[in-house]
């Protein structure tokens, strides 16, 4: 993993089998990025799961084929039970698109992802009983 920050902003590059989930908490813990903003992120994923909210309960469907990741973005709340909340959409190699919810992924070659850390929002994660989903809890330090 290589990575670099500038102000609130971190980049990082992910590496070949590196878990993206992992390796995101690992950096932003290092930068001391407890809330933050997944801006975007690039290149490909393999060993994948994406997720769908039906409202009671997640879809799940798994890839094992590494897929290009044309976009990535999510929330960081380190603090929280779920310190990784990501989206993504990836394609195929017949240029098929899927997306939802990243369970889980591991980088192929590499991943490129931009993250933004904030200093006076304070996110967290709330169980919303009536779901059963923990939701975005926001609040300004």
């Amino acid at each position: 993993m290589l990575r670099t920050s500038e102000g609130d902003l971190l980049l990082v590059k992910l590496e070949d089998g590196e878990d993206v989930h992992a390796r995101l908490v690992e950096v932003c813990e290092e930068h001391d990025f407890k809330c933050g903003w997944v801006l975007g992120g690039i290149g490909i994923l393999r060993q994948f799961t994406l997720g769908y909210f039906t409202g009671k309960e997640y879809l799940k469907q798994y890839f094992e084929e590494p897929h290009e990741l044309l976009s990535m973005s999510g929330s960081v709340t380190l603090d929280a039970k779920v310190p990784i909340h990501l989206h993504c959409s990836v394609s195929s190699k017949t240029f098929e698109a899927y997306g939802g919810h990243l369970f889980e992924g591991k980088a192929n070659v590499l991943n490129e992802i931009l993250v933004r850390g904030f200093d006076r929002m304070k996110l967290g994660r709330v169980l919303n009983a009536k779901t059963g989903y923990y939701e975005l809890d926001i609040d300004m330090k």
